[in-house]
């Protein structure tokens, strides 16, 4: 027995079935074309290249920075062991040392300088340009620092040695002050006599006594020039200490390291002892007014 609508609801099954097939062939369609395309295959090719590529470069770059940081740390621990020797001849063998780990930093900054014209990926190439920049200015710096070391050497003026200039500071201002009352203590020339033999007498004890005068007046002379440029050696040294830390500081304690190291080196310059040390220092204001003019504190 057939449904009254029987012929209605075949045609509504039909209707259904064409709207389902509808339903399907319209993403399977868009499904087709969009992965049939062949600009999307390329652009993951490209973006897979990409990748492998970065990796290549970043594994590259993290070897010579490793590469780089091994040499500053042997350079610190050449610095520390050049702080506390005393030998010369250790002294230069560390000397040497420490040539060679700056050698070799340049001929790694060479090759990172070289890979750095070949990178391709924008972020890549500015870390290594940021590395070639800092290691530059610390070359530069480096190079400040040997400079100082070599000028203190040349003038015998040892940083280490502050203790010992200052214990003979206090030594020869004690000699100065046993001259100083030798001077005061000195016995009045004796007035010349009425008699030839008192005369003759009194001529000689007026001439020895003259004599002895004399004699500590030099030594006084002589001591408190010896005072002057022993302070001046310790004035020196101390500003030269600051120099040399402030090399190894930045920010805002550099700045200030560096003018108190300068406003030491004007005090020696307000009344130097030698000709020779108004020169030194005349040069290590010079080199600290350049580092001041450049004005990189970071």
């Amino acid at each position: 027995m057939k449904p009254l609508n029987q012929a209605e609801r075949t045609t509504r099954l039909w209707k259904f079935a064409l709207l389902y097939l509808l339903a399907l062939v319209i993403p399977v369609t868009a499904c087709y074309f969009l992965f049939s395309d062949g600009t999307v295959a390329a652009e993951n090719a490209r973006l897979k290249q990409e990748l492998t590529q970065t990796k290549d470069e970043q594994r590259r770059l993290l070897t010579q920075m490793d590469t780089l940081t091994k040499h500053l740390q042997r350079i610190d621990f050449t610095d520390r062991q050049l702080r506390s020797e005393g030998n010369d001849l250790v002294v230069g063998e560390l000397n040497k040392r420490a040539q060679d780990y700056m050698n070799s930093i340049a001929l790694s900054l060479n090759e990172l300088r070289r890979d750095s014209a070949r990178m391709q990926m924008v972020a890549n190439k500015r870390i290594a340009q940021n590395v070639l920049r800092d290691f530059d200015l610390f070359r530069n710096n480096r190079s400040t620092i040997d400079f100082l070391r070599q000028s203190l050497d040349k003038r015998g003026i040892d940083v280490s040695g502050r203790e010992q200039m200052a214990a003979e500071l206090a030594q020869t201002k004690q000699l100065l002050a046993t001259y100083q009352a030798a001077a005061a203590n000195r016995p009045a020339p004796m007035p010349s006599g009425g008699g030839g033999g008192g005369g003759g007498g009194g001529s000689s004890g007026g001439g020895g006594g003259s004599a002895r005068t004399a004699e500590l007046q030099r030594n006084l002379l002589d001591a408190q020039q010896q005072v002057s440029l022993l302070e001046d050696k310790v004035t020196f040294a101390n500003a030269d200490c600051l120099r040399l830390r402030a090399a190894a500081v930045g920010g805002k304690r550099r700045r200030e390291m560096l003018e108190q190291a300068r406003k030491s080196y004007l005090t020696i310059l307000q009344n130097p002892s030698s000709g020779d040390m108004k020169e030194t220092v005349e040069k290590m204001v010079e080199v600290i007014d350049q580092e001041l003019k450049k004005g990189i504190f970071n």
